[in-house]
């Protein structure tokens, strides 16, 4: 690196209030003021916060021997005996290395400018570090609408790259080179398998009791979003099996299927916990300032960022020092519709023992014959080895845009099925989309919270238990349900409805349909040609009530264009903001 140009990132971090972990000739290193940083040795450090495999307590120093292990296997040590949302960073013999946490909520975007290679947690450090005006890559923009919330390493943002979790980038001789060092297919083999059924439920209420005491550890007094399904009211189980401090908060929308409050009273009134009641109402919510510009994709949305600005906000009025969701919690509990399952029953040694009953469970489940499933069942295990699908969406789309379906799910773990096993894959599928939800970082509004169900420990742990040991009593989920059945009302352990915010999204649309009609129709997008301005308006324009999910789709695109439109307004003032 030229002298300059360390002196100029030197300077420029200072000027942000940066503190500077390690200058020298090839690197330089800091962090925001209160960051975490362990020593490796004198190799490098491990940025953010780290957690020993089985310990509920943070770490705070690494041991020489702990330390040389990591270097010695290339990070792989790091990936096996911790956990947590780090970057750890160390010199190798001819460069350096850069290694991200699986399922860790610390990002790590990167560029390559004429000086050298830029690493940053965020659009705004990458600016502290000299990188251009930003420019949009609209093809790119195609590919995540059409792939939805699946993350690959391509962002939207021309020349910027991210680093997933899991991922280790090597650099030496002027080349970065990448590959990955943890893989859920690993933990879905054979010698990995736990086949009792007691074994598994009790490990898993092990590991998420751990995840969440670790992943909560710095928190006084958190808020829970308790919506009283299954997820958010185990991660409220959990706290009070600790006898934590904290304070509940759920939402309610017009109708019915979104109004869940009972369920949560019953909760909170189980584990003897307060709960506060908000009603969500489309008027007042400037959906235009809520897509968060910081971030090198458009994942933020206005209904996420509208609730977790409520909750931040009674949060800061009940003394809490944080926010707390269930978020990724069906993914990790492998909540599964499909026949899959039962394929797995047909494909797996010991499996052929549960095939009638998953059959049954399923049939109950999706309202279907124990036949059809059976039938279902078959067909997917003719094609096992068949890699795991990923939905595409090419709704409202060009056919410029609509090119680019067959480069848009091209993800690491979707590639192939090495255990040939339907049900492992689908399970798998469900976690890539969780991947996207907790490594794309705290953005927006969302800057205060967490969502502890999203811990590698306890992914390890359910990718080993069989697919058909997560059906039973006509349930999905159902070996996380038998885990938490003695700490949660029996109604809420074993319910198989689900609240959804659909008429809060059917009428955020319809309060602002006029601004959303403004943005789609002759915006950046459209200029673009990623979207078919006709289709979109007769979408909009049609005053029948709302069908199908378009008007989820409707809503994506628009808060796409919000984030477009934030990007370039930024890339012109040459600032990013979050």
């Amino acid at each position: 690196m030229p002298q300059a140009s360390r002196e100029m990132l030197e300077s420029r971090s200072r000027e942000a209030g940066f503190v500077a972990l390690a200058s020298s000739p090839d690197c330089f290193l800091a962090a925001a003021p209160g960051t975490q940083a362990l020593p490796i040795a004198e190799h490098g450090f491990v940025i953010g916060h780290l957690f020993a495999a089985g310990s509920r307590h943070e770490v705070t120093a690494l041991t020489p021997q702990g330390a040389a292990t990591i270097v010695s296997s290339g990070g792989e040590r790091l990936i096996e005996a911790f956990w947590g949302d780090y970057i750890a960073i160390w010199r190798t013999a001819d460069g350096f290395a850069l290694l991200r946490g699986p399922f860790g909520n610390l990002p790590c975007l990167h560029a390559t400018l004429d000086t050298g290679l830029i690493a940053g947690s965020d659009i705004a450090a990458l600016r502290h570090a000299g990188l251009h005006p930003l420019s949009i890559d609209y093809d790119a923009v195609a590919r995540q609408l059409i792939a939805g919330d699946l993350r690959t390493r391509e962002t939207c943002l021309a020349g910027i790259a991210e680093l997933r979790g899991g991922g280790r980038m090597t650099l030496a001789n002027g080349r970065a080179q990448i590959d990955s060092l943890w893989s859920p297919w690993t933990f879905t083999t054979s010698t990995r398998r736990i086949d009792d059924e007691e074994e598994a439920c009790e490990g898993l209420r092990r590991h998420t009791n751990a995840c969440i005491a670790a992943r909560t550890s710095r928190l006084e007094k958190p808020l829970l979003m308790l919506s009283g399904g299954l997820d958010s009211s185990i991660l409220a189980a959990s706290l009070g099996i600790f006898g934590r401090r904290f304070a509940c908060l759920t939402f309610a929308t017009a109708d019915r299927i979104g109004d869940e409050r009972d369920e949560a009273r019953a909760v909170a009134a189980h584990l003897g916990q307060e709960i506060v009641e908000r009603k969500l109402e489309p008027a007042g919510v400037d959906i235009a300032r809520l897509a968060a510009t910081g971030l090198p994709r458009p994942s933020a949305r206005s209904f996420e960022q509208h609730v977790h600005g409520i909750a931040r906000d009674l949060a800061a009025e009940l003394g809490c020092d944080g926010v707390l969701d269930g978020g990724g919690g069906d993914n990790v509990f492998c909540s599964l519709q499909s026949a899959a399952p039962a394929a797995d029953c047909l494909l797996a040694a010991g499996g052929s023992g549960h095939f009638w009953q998953v059959c049954d469970d399923m049939g109950e489940l999706a309202s279907a014959s124990r036949w059809t499933v059976a039938w279902r069942a078959l067909r997917r295990a003719c094609a096992a080895s068949r890699a795991p699908l990923w939905p595409l969406d090419l709704r409202f789309l060009t056919q410029d845009a609509k090119a680019h379906a067959m480069q848009a799910a091209r993800h690491p773990w979707l590639m192939r099925n090495p255990v040939r096993l339907p049900g492992r894959g689908a399970h798998i599928a469900l976690l890539a989309a969780a991947q996207g939800y907790i490594e794309d970082g705290p953005h927006g509004t969302k800057t205060a919270s967490l969502s502890p169900l999203l811990s590698q420990p306890l992914i390890e742990h359910c990718l080993s238990i069989p697919s058909w040991l997560w059906l039973a009593r006509g349930c999905n989920r159902a070996a996380a349900r038998m885990a938490y059945a003695d700490r949660l009302p029996a109604q809420i352990a074993w319910r198989r409805d689900k609240g959804a915010p659909d008429s809060f999204l059917i009428a955020l649309l319809d309060h602002n349909r006029a601004l959303i009609r403004e943005y789609l129709a002759g915006g950046l997008l459209q200029g673009a040609g990623v979207i078919e301005p006709a289709l979109v308006l007769e979408a909009l324009d049609d005053p029948r009530p709302a069908r199908g999910t378009d008007y989820r789709r409707l809503m994506r695109l628009f808060d796409t264009e919000s984030w477009a439109r934030g990007v370039a307004a930024a890339a012109v003032s040459g600032r990013a903001s979050a």
